[in-house]
């Protein structure tokens, strides 16, 4: 069959019921987690640019929060206002070579019982020892003896220097059945935006966690956007019509990983088939939106990403 675009009117129905996919997801849980989920919320050393209403309200609804090195110097920066309330949102974890962590941010998380956790290997990044960490915590008892422990409080928790969380979770892994693990709702702010070779290593981060941890799912916001992976064969996006209509806007369907065809969308306002989509050619699907009244259906060959554009500042009133 050949390719087709047709534009659709503003609002359409779309009965999800006949539609058959192996993925389905809804978009505000990338925001607000569903209770079965374990939850993260996860922050990147860039400056926190949401508004602090938002921010204070996804921080409660996440079961663990866990700064990236130099990111906790932008926790503490962003919450200088008021100390009081500095100490009511205190991250659970503090990971990295410490290289950007200042001494008198070290010092004041070290003071309020955070666990900082050095790791000096060049060999990764700290978006990947964060993820590993993630995962120990919530499936090692291991790993969690280990932080328990008061004697291992002055020697790095216990943990090698170099790679000790690497070399925990790698045997960890072995023996973890992934179908049975519970799915970790991975929301991180920053990664993207900054210094392009970061903001690119974010994006992998996507591929690679789908690949090699698929309980984990991973998603970015940012203060325009929020940034996730759409699997290939079928994906049901669900989302509150109200939601929709006041805090999303545009979206675009992104062939960052590789080349790939469209084989059909249902519920934007320009749904496609049989589509071949290229950041090479420069045939890619941006500055499109959500017509479904409930919901749309995305189908492609190979994974893609997709950005949805939010309104940060209409968020707080839906969490």
């Amino acid at each position: 069959m050949g390719e087709e675009c047709v534009e659709n009117p503003e609002r359409i129905e779309i009965d999800a019921d006949l539609i058959k996919s192996r993925n389905k997801m809804n978009l505000k849980e990338l925001i607000h987690p569903n209770k079965d989920e374990n939850s993260t919320l996860l922050i990147l050393n860039q400056k926190i640019d949401i508004p602090k209403p938002l921010f204070y309200k996804i921080w409660t609804l996440h079961d663990l929060k866990v700064c990236a090195d130099g990111a906790a110097n932008r926790l503490y920066d962003y919450l200088k206002d008021d100390e009081s309330i500095r100490t009511k949102y205190l991250p659970d974890y503090i990971i990295g070579d410490l290289d950007s962590l200042t001494e008198k941010v070290f010092d004041y998380y070290k003071r309020n019982k955070v666990i900082v956790i050095k790791q000096t290997t060049q060999y990764s990044t700290d978006f990947t020892k964060c993820v590993n960490l993630i995962s120990l915590h919530f499936n090692s008892p291991k790993f969690r003896a280990l932080i328990s422990n008061e004697n291992n409080h002055q020697s790095n928790h216990g943990i090698e220097l170099e790679k000790g969380i690497h070399t925990l979770y790698n045997t960890m892994t072995k023996s973890l059945i992934f179908s049975k693990v519970t799915p970790i709702s991975l929301l991180a702010l920053g990664g993207i935006g900054g210094r392009f070779d970061q903001t690119i290593h974010s994006i992998t981060q996507l591929y690679t966690l789908s690949e090699n941890a698929s309980y984990f799912k991973l998603s970015y916001m940012t203060p325009t956007d929020l940034i996730f992976l759409i699997k290939k064969n079928g994906t049901l996006i669900e989302y509150d019509p109200h939601f929709r209509k006041l805090c999303i806007g545009n979206c675009g369907l992104l062939p960052i990983g590789e080349a790939t065809v469209i084989k059909e969308t249902r519920g934007l306002k320009w749904d496609v088939k049989n589509w071949p989509t290229s950041v090479v050619n420069g045939r890619v699907s941006s500055s499109n939106r959500f017509v479904g009244e409930n919901c749309c259906f995305i189908e492609t060959e190979h994974d893609i990403i997709l950005n949805v554009e939010i309104f940060v500042n209409r968020l707080i009133d839906f969490l």
